[in-house]
C-alpha cells in the first residue's frame, strides 16, 4: 500500500527531525466538517474528528483506511509499513549528510 509506505516514511522523518514521535502539544488532529469535506459526493454525514498521539499512529491509520475501504489487504499494509520505515530512516540519514556537509556527489 502506497499510503502505508509513504505515511510511515513521513512518520520516521518527522520523528527523527523533531526528536520526538509525538505531535507538538501531545495531540495531532484532523477535522472533516459535516457535508463539506468530500469533493465528489456528499459527506461526511456528521463531523469526523481524527486524533493521534504520534506520527506513527497517524501513519498507521492512513494505511488502515485502505483496508477498511476494501482497496488493500493486511499484507499490503504490513509490508508497506515495513518498507516505509526503511525508506524514512534512509532518507533521514541521507539528508543529514547534506546538513553536515559530508554528502558525496
Amino acid at each position: 500500500s502506497g499510503h502505508s509506505t509513504f505515511s510511515r516514511a513521513g512518520a520516521e522523518t518527522l520523528a527523527a527531525f523533531t526528536g520526538s514521535p509525538y505531535f507538538p502539544g501531545g495531540l495531532g488532529e484532523f477535522v472533516a466538517p459535516l457535508n463539506s469535506y468530500l469533493v465528489f459526493e456528499d459527506g461526511p454525514s456528521v463531523e469526523v474528528r481524527l486524533q493521534w498521539a504520534s506520527y506513527y499512529d497517524a501513519a498507521d491509520q492512513a494505511g488502515q483506511s485502505r483496508i477498511f475501504g476494501g482497496i488493500h489487504i493486511w499484507p499490503d499494509d504490513s509490508v508497506g509499513r515495513q518498507l516505509g520505515s526503511v525508506v524514512g530512516q534512509d532518507a533521514v540519514a541521507r539528508a543529514r549528510t547534506y546538513f553536515e556537509g559530508t554528502a558525496a556527489p
